[in-house]
């Protein structure tokens, strides 16, 4: 790889509000230029400003040998396998483009999420061995992709043994989020399984806590975890390493 000139596209659904609701993704964007061998790096939204074509284009112009796409999204569904590819290839840019596995797949997520959820419970006072770990995800009526993810990833914060339980709630399938709020239940910390404080991680789950008048404390989307920085430059760095 030696001598090889790469751009990298930080790609993501898109937030309402235009262009400063994105700036989460602009400034994480910003936070990898400096990452070794790339020549660029820009963040494109696939609804929203500043658009994906924009952000390919500004890449493009720099000349690299070839674009890498990171997928701020938590799993490969219907946007990383069908949108953001057709997007791609509609920009019809010269320089080769490769999409690199999305965030929630990474390997190295769950220890990033386990970290902000034992930070919740300790500053709301909680015995993790007596508490629950909610893991709340997007889900879909129309594809089981989102609900999936998010299930794996409760799963192996299960099988750390850190809290009493480990389930998955959603907001757009079930089981909702009201609903395993809901009734008598032991301390709850609630982990968004979303890659950014937009609408679902800022509103949806606070206002769904509030509701259900648990007993629970929200740690946040993961997406906005300062070590997610990290995991996305070793991604780049696996993707280096193996050119196919």
């Amino acid at each position: 790889m030696t001598g090889r000139r790469i751009g990298l596209v930080l790609a993501a659904h898109g937030e309402r509000g235009g262009e400063g609701a994105n700036r989460p993704l602009i400034g994480r964007a910003e936070a990898m230029s400096g990452f070794a061998g790339m020549t660029a790096v820009a963040a494109g939204v696939l609804k929203g400003e500043p658009s994906i074509e924009q952000a390919l284009a500004e890449v493009a112009a720099t000349g690299p040998d070839e674009i890498l796409v990171y997928p701020f999204f938590m799993s490969d569904g219907y946007f990383v396998e069908k949108a953001l590819p057709q997007r791609i290839r509609d920009a019809g840019l010269s320089p080769p483009t490769r999409i690199l596995p999305p965030l929630g797949l990474d390997s190295g997520l769950p220890a990033l999420m386990l970290d902000a959820a034992l930070a919740a419970a300790a500053s709301a006072g909680y015995d993790t061995a007596g508490s629950r770990l909610l893991i709340v995800g997007h889900g879909s009526q129309g594809s089981r992709a989102s609900a999936l993810a998010t299930e794996l990833m409760a799963l192996k914060l299960a099988n750390t043994g850190r809290f009493a339980e480990v389930t998955a709630a959603f907001l757009e399938e079930a089981p909702f989020i009201r609903d395993s709020l809901e009734g008598t239940r032991p301390p709850t910390v609630v982990a968004g399984f979303f890659s950014s404080d937009g609408l679902h991680a800022a509103e949806d789950v606070p206002e769904a806590i509030a509701w259900a008048g648990a007993e629970a404390v929200y740690c946040g989307a993961i997406g906005g975890h300062a070590g997610v920085t990290g995991l996305i430059g070793a991604a780049l760095e696996r993707a280096l390493a193996s050119p196919d």
